[in-house]
């Protein structure tokens, strides 16, 4: 009897002596998480994927470890406000996520509530270094006062630090398997469902014969709109929507395209290889090219980067449309935009004692703008009917082996 009262005792104090180091545990009442990695892609990419739920289970280290697991959202697709609700096994367990902050490639601070367990603070740090983009992901929860919570606190970091480093490790292979690597933080990107409508197509071919000279597509372009436009005139259409031109080749000395012109309707005898066709409709990403047209193919490669960081589906091999809108003055530089007034001033002083003009003054230089489209969407395949005769000298084909579905995996 008396081995089992020391044997208690010892129990008792054993426990006594773990409850005062939680209590008094320096530190003890907080518990903190942080992994970093680098990605070598622009802090859009970075800051974009972790703004946002949608690509959330591409990368989580969790989402492995449930395959069954349930998830809901609500509010907005990104930024302060979105919300992912998640319901899962014991391992991953369920609870919401809340967006809270969100600053443009800098910050992202979300709120964790798990159904069991403490509320938490989990926080995306972007930053950037001289080899890329530093994304610190940090985990940060208030243990409170019970004893047991604070000793679990303290080795919080070596319990569930490495999901972390393992889901920092997939989102830095998600984001750097992308092909499209252009930052698009310089442009105003825009999603819009367009409405197809009647419209002429007629195809334009620009050839030079000299290694001094380039084809200009400028020319090409209004060339064709005179033609297409001689024939709306004749055929009294009336012109719907600005021009929409695509560029099918692009080589040294030959440049092809097609111009497509929305109108009214299409039903007048086509002539002079002018087609009957629909305008650009769907859901596309548009943006405006400000400078030098030839090179607009640098904004469409950003459209196709933000579709593919957003995880909207298109279609690699789409060539770019586009709308050529008016010239636009180029903005003056801020001192020189200061300095005008009083430049005018002066100049019309001057010219007034000289005896010139004071309207002669030099001419704003004016540069090109183009709205470049990206359609939304992977093509549809033909449809294939199984029961149709193969063509003629066509070889047999045989049907694909069927591979039985996998089983459910256990919740």
């Amino acid at each position: 009897m008396r081995h089992l009262i020391e044997i208690l005792l010892a129990i008792v104090a054993t426990i006594v002596v773990l409850l005062l180091i939680g209590l008094f545990l320096p530190g003890g009442g907080h518990g903190h998480v942080e992994r970093s990695i680098i990605i070598e892609r622009p802090p859009s990419h970075v800051f974009d994927v972790l703004n946002s739920f949608k690509r959330f289970n591409e990368w989580s280290p969790w989402a492995k470890k449930d395959l069954a697991a349930s998830y809901t959202f609500e509010g907005p697709e990104s930024g302060q406000g979105a919300v992912m609700t998640y319901a899962a096994n014991k391992e991953v367990g369920s609870g919401r996520f809340e967006i809270i902050e969100s600053t443009p490639t800098s910050i992202i601070k979300m709120i964790q509530r798990p159904t069991e367990g403490r509320t938490a603070t989990v926080t995306f740090d972007v930053g950037t270094s001289d080899l890329g983009v530093k994304v610190t992901w940090t985990y940060d929860v208030e243990l409170g006062g019970n004893p047991i919570e604070r000793i679990k606190g303290k080795y919080l970091d070596s319990s569930i630090g490495g999901d972390y480093q393992y889901g920092l490790m997939r989102l830095k292979a998600l984001i750097e398997s992308s092909a499209y690597a252009r930052d698009y933080s310089d442009i105003t990107i825009t999603q819009q469902d367009l409405v197809p409508g009647p419209a002429l197509k007629l195809a334009g071919l620009v050839e030079v014969y000299s290694s001094t000279d380039f084809p200009d597509l400028n020319a090409g372009v209004a060339d064709t709109m005179t033609k297409l436009t001689a024939f709306v005139d004749r055929n009294k259409l009336i012109v719907t929507g600005p021009a929409q031109v695509s560029v099918t080749m692009k080589e040294r000395y030959r440049l092809a395209y097609y111009v497509v012109l929305p109108v009214d309707r299409t039903d007048v005898p086509m002539k002079d290889e002018i087609e009957a066709t629909q305008s650009l409709g769907g859901q596309v990403l548009f943006a405006e090219h400000v400078g030098e047209r030839r090179k607009s193919n640098v904004t469409f490669e950003k459209l196709q980067a933000y579709a593919n960081i957003h995880g909207m589906p298109f279609d690699p091999m789409a060539k770019a449309i586009e709308e050529f809108l008016p010239d636009r003055e180029a903005p003056k530089a801020a001192d020189a935009a200061d300095a005008a007034p009083a430049a005018d001033a002066a100049a019309a002083s001057t010219d007034a004692a000289a005896g010139t003009d004071p309207a002669a003054v030099p001419e704003p230089v004016m540069i090109e703008v183009t709205r470049v489209y990206l359609p939304l969407g992977l093509p549809v395949a033909p449809a294939v009917d199984p029961m149709a005769a193969p063509a003629a000298g066509a070889a047999p084909t045989e049907a694909a082996p069927v591979e039985p579905a996998p089983a459910p995996t256990g919740g």
